[in-house]
């Protein structure tokens, strides 16, 4: 049962942090009367040395099961997010985001301990600091969960900029896979969590260039055998961006690269990780991943259009679709299937409706096939609804069997 003081205390958390970054945090002692300056008119115009910015989900999800038995489950997830910067001067900022979330209902309910293991191995998995994530409440059926997962001080001037602390490193190119994506790894089946995850990490960025730049960044770790670091350097040419990457990941050495351009007024992107695991003397330290993508703009109806091709040497062929919905996916292994095709559009529709698919194939014993439909609705600047399902299908004989449907419903307000 949940009790009254945790529902009291996560409504006091959505609410501190708005009234605290109200305040005028310049305050001191008051002067003495002789000290006291005169006063001056403050400047409109003048920047403000601070933002806050947000928003509060609500999504609720119908998982429709089939296999071994069938079954109806229904969940509920509340998700607010509260982006705070305060700028200290021309070449420093610091920023602190915090994401809480409130899981209740019958998936919940047969998970046990869900915020203590699962979330906390997830927030755990990128982040290093384990005081950054709380689980205010874990109890059957209902779960509140509370992370910063950005926490960064950083320095920009002139060619540099330096970020230290939790922060988002993204290295990828591509739009569903990220081979290059070494220090934060996502499933691309969680939607609900636009801004993906953060690592504690140093970043030092140095730009050469327009569109070009030298890269490091290094994960916070104890022991070398957990380490991530990695340099990276992007240049552009023949009006192409390239980019080549060397580290090392765990006890994996990784070299990679990619590159976008167009050919012929379609997007050409590729990416690809060769990992080499030095700890390992059997046939499976080499590992390789990499996917090739084009993408297209109809001017007249607006459709967007991608597609591509993914090769996983740690997948296998005898996956089945239902493994997708449990899948944590890592640098050296983003998908379960060797092989992968995947397809995706979207059409705008009088500027406040949106439709949208993807389909993913991946051939083999199973011949797995993913589908994500999509539907958007703009109510104003502030307020938009959207409608998600999420299919898997399995080839049984000549026909497709889907052993796990689930249907997501999300509210948003943004502030």
């Amino acid at each position: 049962m949940v009790t009254f003081r945790y529902w009291m205390f996560f409504v006091g958390l959505m609410i501190m942090p708005i009234l605290s970054f109200s305040q005028d945090s310049t305050k001191t002692k008051s002067p003495t009367k002789k000290e006291r300056p005169s006063k001056k008119k403050k400047d409109p115009n003048a920047p403000k040395k601070w933002a806050l910015n947000g928003y509060l989900k609500y999504l609720t999800s119908v998982y429709f099961l089939h296999q071994p038995n069938k079954a109806m489950l229904q969940d509920n997830l509340i998700h607010n997010r509260l982006n705070f910067k305060y700028y200290i001067n021309d070449a420093f900022t610091f920023k602190a985001d915090l994401r809480t979330r409130v899981f209740f209902g019958e998936y919940t309910k047969l998970q046990p301990n869900y915020g203590k293991t699962i979330l906390r191995s997830d927030s755990l998995k990128n982040g290093y600091y384990d005081y950054l994530s709380w689980t205010l409440l874990d109890e059957r059926g209902a779960v509140i969960h509370s992370t910063l997962d950005r926490l960064y001080l950083q320095y920009s001037k002139g060619n540099w900029d330096i970020r230290l602390g939790r922060q988002r490193i993204n290295w990828g190119i591509n739009t569903i896979w990220n081979p290059n994506d070494i220090f934060n790894t996502y499933s691309f089946t969680d939607f609900d969590y636009e801004e993906r995850p953060g690592s504690d990490a140093l970043r030092i960025q140095y730009f050469t260039g327009v569109a070009s730049s030298v890269e490091f960044a290094v994960k916070a770790f104890t022991r070398w055998e957990n380490a991530t670091a990695a340099f990276l350097w992007k240049t552009n040419k023949w009006n192409y961006d390239f980019q080549v990457l060397v580290g090392i990941v765990a006890q994996d050495l990784v070299l990679g690269g990619g590159w976008a351009g167009n050919i012929k007024g379609a997007g050409f992107k590729g990416e690809l990780s060769y990992f080499y695991n030095i700890a390992d003397t059997s046939s499976h330290r080499h590992s390789f991943t990499g996917t090739l993508s084009f993408d297209y703009l109809f001017s007249k109806s607006k459709t967007y259009f991608i597609a591509g091709f993914m090769y996983n040497s740690n997948g296998t062929t005898n996956a089945g679709a239902n493994e997708l919905f449990g899948y944590r996916p890592s640098a050296k292994n983003l998908y379960p299937y060797r092989y992968s095709i995947f397809a995706t559009f979207s059409q705008p529709i009088k500027e406040i409706f949106s439709l949208g698919l993807t389909a993913i194939y991946s051939p083999g014993e199973s011949h797995s096939l993913f589908l994500t439909p999509n539907f958007g609705y703009i109510l104003n600047d502030k307020w938009d609804i959207s409608l998600v399902g999420q299919i898997s299908l399995n080839k049984s004989g000549v026909y497709y069997v889907s052993p796990v449907q689930v249907v997501f419903l999300r509210i948003k307000f943004s502030f």
